[in-house]
Parts: C-alpha cells; structure tokens; sequence
C-alpha cells in the first residue's frame, strides 16, 4: 500500500508519488459515488455551513420554497459572469418563493466577502473557507465550478447543472 510504501522509503520521490496518486483516486471514487446518488428526484442533502456573519445556515430551512443551490468561487469567472442572471431571477421571483443558497469554494474570506458584495449576491451565501474540501463540495461529488442544484418546494433536486436561458425558463 502506499502508506507502507512511504514508510519503508520515507525519501523515495516514487512512493511519494504513488500516495498521492493513491489518495487523488479514492477521492475522485468517493466523489463518483457522492455524484451518483444526487440525481433529479432524490432528495437535496442537508448542508449547514457558516455565513459571512458566522451564523450556520440550513438548506433545509428553506422547505417550501423552490431553491436553486448554487456551488460558486471568487476565483471562477463562469461563475462570477453568472451573478447577473442570478441577480435577475433573484430580483424577479424571490417574492414567489424562489431562493438561492450559495456555497462558496473559496479559501480566502476577503476574496470570498469582495466577490459577495461586487457580485451584488444578497441572498444567503455560505463558505467554509475550505475549497473542493468542504464538506458539502465533497457530499455531492462536486469536482468543477459552477455547479448547481434546482429544488422543489419538497426538497427534491428537479435539475441539475442548468444555466443561462434553460434556467431562466426552468424558473
């Protein structure tokens, strides 16, 4: 195994690089099986994670609405492009009961702030500040950025990875 690799040639550049190979393929295994059992239809996974307040937030505190989770970074200019739209159907159907809840991948808090308040993104956002290695990431498989989920007002994911005008009309 590569642990016994590693400890049998602690300097040896090729156990190295076979535990990190290793470890890169149990993670890409694991977020498989987390992407499989997200699917349209089942239900959205519970995430709870800190806003720029520190308060945790809840997914599930938002039964009853439709909500569109979104997986976002600072650092991600398709995402960051996005924010108009998500902006618009925010403005235009949040009073319907449409919300978003935005989990952030970023690492740093001001990057994360500034992209927050440049973006104008005023529903509830969320972050670890831990990257792909936040819980919720990791949970449902998410390996590229943006990704989202859309739920319905039971909690059910109705799409996934739907953007532009197909979200807009999905809306």
């Amino acid at each position: 195994t590569s642990k016994s690799l590693s400890a049998k040639y602690p300097k040896s550049a090729i156990a190295k690089n076979y535990r990190e190979l290793a470890n890169n393929l149990m993670k890409s295994q694991a977020r498989k099986m987390a992407s499989e059992k997200v699917k349209i239809g089942s239900p959205a996974p519970e995430i709870a994670m800190p806003n720029p307040d520190g308060k945790i937030m809840k997914l599930s505190d938002l039964k009853g609405k439709v909500v569109l989770l979104d997986f976002w970074a600072s650092w991600c200019p398709p995402c960051r492009a996005e924010s108009k739209l998500l902006n618009e159907l925010y403005l235009n159907y949040h009073n319907q009961g449409f919300e978003i809840f935005g989990v952030s991948l970023d690492n740093s808090e001001k990057r994360w702030l500034n992209a927050l308040k440049s973006d104008n993104r005023v529903w509830p956002n969320t972050s670890s500040l831990d990257g792909f290695q936040t819980k919720a990431a990791e949970n449902l498989g998410i390996t590229a950025l943006p990704t989202n989920f859309l739920i319905d007002s039971t909690g059910n994911i109705i799409a996934v990875n739907i953007h532009g005008d197909a979200l807009k009309s999905k809306i």
